[in-house]
């Protein structure tokens, strides 16, 4: 079985693409908190905080990658606990590859325990448990017998006996993370996480097991307070399977306005500039939009330097986000010091 021409090319690329990265990933995973680490479910210095993700890939050599993210999440008995909390949240994704309608669709929940490690540091624990699934939908492909000499014709039969498929399965993860804070100027975070710890089947066509490998994910981040600037150095790091991905890079902080340090009318906004660089694929700049410290507004684009990128032209993908983290009371003392952690 051959696909015609540029279908054939493209569904060679995403199957390889697909075999050497089976999670889906953002170039902002510091505003996807619950595909980044479940222990970061109520991690935050408000009460709630919801987020949405959506991102376009190689949508200059084809029919592109889309991924749309939300997640939410909130501490609860953080002012009972003496320190500690319970951090809740939900999440959900769905990711569709190329022209094949091969997609991944994933609901999970997640749960937190955070206890206080010292005077000015908090240890947090957590579990996160789903339902996911894989799906290849090939009723819009094109086939190299609908082609009659002069262009293609859909009512043409495609000789081809392969019908659509999808399989379901239960998906469970866990990790673990590390705050800490030197002083008002100097906060540090660092967790770890491991997903598909079942390594659930995910097969579609034919009897070979084709399991879901666990994802090892490894993060941390600075922030750094100086007169004008606050500077976020982050890193991640994941390995699953033959897969691995490395990111570097920060984001610098400027507030703009004044806050008032009696009502909660006058809030200021601010603004981040910054890149990122994933090892052997991309530098992605990175500009986000804070108003009022409670909604975030997030664009960054992959410039591709990988292998691809004679023929992606330095095309890679754009990614767009969205990030509200609410105060229920809006106390002044309770503000966030930022959205972005």
């Amino acid at each position: 079985m051959r696909l015609f021409r540029g279908s054939a090319l493209f569904t060679m690329l995403t199957g390889q693409l697909l075999c050497s990265a089976q999670d889906v990933h953002f170039s902002q995973f510091y505003n996807s908190p619950l595909t980044l680490n479940p222990a970061l479910a109520g991690a935050i210095q408000g009460d709630q905080r919801f987020a949405l993700i959506h991102r376009s890939q190689w949508q200059s050599i084809g029919a592109p990658f889309r991924t749309f993210s939300f997640s939410y999440d909130a501490p609860i008995f953080r002012g009972k606990m003496k320190g500690r909390y319970l951090g809740i949240g939900g999440n959900g994704y769905s990711d569709k590859a190329g022209s094949t309608g091969f997609g991944d669709t994933q609901a999970n929940l997640s749960v937190a325990y955070g206890l206080k490690s010292g005077n000015d540091a908090v240890l947090a624990f957590g579990l996160q448990g789903g339902y996911g699934q894989r799906s290849a939908v090939l009723d819009g492909m094109r086939w190299d017998a609908q082609y009659d000499g002069s262009g293609f014709d859909a009512s043409r039969p495609s000789g081809e006996a392969i019908a659509n498929s999808s399989t379901a399965f239960a998906d469970f993860s866990a990790g673990v993370i590390w705050q800490a804070w030197d002083n008002k100027e100097i906060q540090w975070t660092a967790g770890v996480s491991v997903f598909h710890l079942n390594q659930p089947s995910v097969t579609l066509f034919g009897s070979t097991e084709d399991k879901l490998l666990r994802r090892i994910s490894v993060h941390g981040s600075t922030r750094i307070v100086t007169k004008k600037w606050v500077v976020l150095p982050k890193f991640y790091g994941s390995q699953q399977g033959g897969s691995r991905e490395i990111v570097v890079g920060g984001l610098l902080h400027r507030r703009v306005g004044l806050d008032s340090r009696y009502t909660n009318d006058k809030t200021s906004s601010s603004f981040y500039l910054g890149a990122f660089y994933r090892y052997g694929d991309a530098i992605v700049p990175s500009l986000l939009l804070e108003y009022k410290r409670l909604l975030v507004i997030g664009l960054s684009y992959d410039i591709n330097i990988s292998g691809l990128r004679a023929a992606t032209r330095y095309r890679g993908g754009m990614e767009l986000t969205l990030q509200y983290v609410g105060i229920f009371k809006d106390k002044r003392m309770r503000l966030p010091k930022s959205a972005v952690q």
